[in-house]
């Protein structure tokens, strides 16, 4: 691992985490404050999301133009400015809906085109056997400042007000800049100057579909991602708020308990990744079916349990159990396929993972309605349960040396 590159990639990471969090936190207070509209409120989270979505499919047409250290810096640049711009007329337009809704979209398109380059910098900046041990640092970094963002924004806004609290996102968002410019510098030698090699276009937005496809790791893998995203479904704020008042027959202050103590673990599990991190490295996909298998059985446990503290060991317990599945389960997809092809790969999975992850919210609500919420949990644990079988499959391959040299992939070799 490049130690210094890597300090300054972190730093980055979680300016990034933590003041996206902020902005959009800000700009929802904001609007609720001034509309008293939840809907206009949603309007925010709502078109950032449908931004990036529509960004991830134009990614790789952006990303054959430039070269991977021109581009990302670009695009952070592009993004501080834009942010930059917001804060400075924030007085004059934060009544105009419209105008803030056009930033918002903005914005969101260099993430969408951003977001794939910053996850596959983690492979050119650290050595493959190195890479659970970044990616569980990561994970902790980045859980933890999410807390801390969605704990203490709506403490700011109320004591300093919204335009001190945007401005310190705007700061953050400027230091990761100046991080990410550092960090480029250190794995110059590794990047390619530009691309352009004059492909066309369909060629070009389908070729990280066609890798997706085409290597049995990374399908798998995909796949596994797919099914564990409809599962993550049923932690959305309203399922779990309705689990806690019919199951558990608690009021709102046991909701936040649930979510605190989710994250919690998520946390400790994180931290014991990364003291677990060389044993993890050299058992990858034992260590992504154990995680998937703890995970379903501690899910199934949770969905049928009445008694509250129960519930909130439960979660607490669930924590490092998602963290060695997640953890084992990208550097899995990380080790499968050439660094230069990487972006484009992490743009067509985000736009499978982000339309799965919308229709399955739909269909877990209706789940809810219809066959209770218990249902709903027991449906999640059976998802995960069928990403631990998947899991078996890439030891399959594993012991068969033709597939292995098929797929290219170095977990496979």
């Amino acid at each position: 691992m490049k130690e210094g590159g890597f300090l300054y990639y972190w730093t980055a990471h979680s300016s990034i985490s933590l003041a996206g969090v902020v902005y959009i936190m800000v700009l929802t207070t904001f609007m609720y404050q001034e509309s008293g509209s939840a809907f206009i409120a949603a309007l925010f989270p709502l078109f950032n999301a449908v931004a990036r979505f529509a960004a991830g499919f134009t990614a790789p047409l952006v990303m054959e133009k430039f070269g991977f250290s021109k581009l990302l810096l670009r695009l952070q640049v592009l993004k501080a400015l834009l942010l930059t711009t917001l804060v400075v007329l924030f007085p004059y337009i934060s009544s105009q809906v419209a105008i803030l809704c056009i930033f918002i979209l903005f914005i969101a398109f260099t993430e969408g085109w951003g977001n794939p380059l910053i996850q596959s910098m983690v492979t050119r900046m650290v050595a493959p056997d190195r890479l659970v041990k970044a990616n569980s640092s990561l994970s902790v970094t980045s859980q933890s400042l999410q807390i801390a963002g969605y704990t203490f924004t709506g403490f700011l806004v109320i004591r300093y007000g919204h335009m001190p609290t945007l401005i310190m996102s705007c700061t953050l968002i400027w230091l990761s800049v100046l991080c990410f410019w550092i960090a480029a510098r250190s794995m110059q030698s590794k990047a390619p100057a530009a691309a352009g090699r004059g492909k066309p276009s369909w060629e070009v937005i389908r070729e990280g579909w066609f890798y997706l496809w085409r290597i049995p790791t990374l399908r798998i893998v995909t796949i596994m991602d797919m099914v564990e995203g409809i599962a993550g479904t049923i932690w959305v704020g309203a399922i779990t708020l309705v689990y806690v008042k019919e199951v558990l027959h608690q009021g709102e202050a046991w909701w936040g308990f649930i979510n605190a103590s989710y994250y919690v673990g998520a946390i400790l599990g994180g931290l014991l990744m990364l003291l677990l991190s060389s044993f993890i490295q050299k058992n990858l996909i034992h260590c992504m079916a154990a995680g998937s298998a703890v995970f379903s059985l501690l899910t199934l446990w949770y969905g049928l349990n009445s008694i509250p503290v129960v519930a909130l060991i439960l979660c607490i317990a669930m924590g490092p159990a998602y963290q060695l599945r997640d953890v084992a389960q990208q550097t899995a997809l990380q080790s499968s396929v050439d660094q230069e092809m990487l972006p484009k790969i992490y743009a067509s999975r985000d736009i499978l993972l982000s339309t799965v992850t919308s229709v399955s919210i739909a269909v877990i609500g209706l789940i809810a309605d219809t066959l209770g919420i218990r249902m709903v949990y027991i449906a999640g644990a059976i998802c995960i349960a069928i990403s631990a079988g998947l899991s078996f499959t890439i030891l399959r391959l594993q012991r068969k040396p033709a597939s292995a040299a098929e797929a290219g992939g170095s977990i496979l070799s």
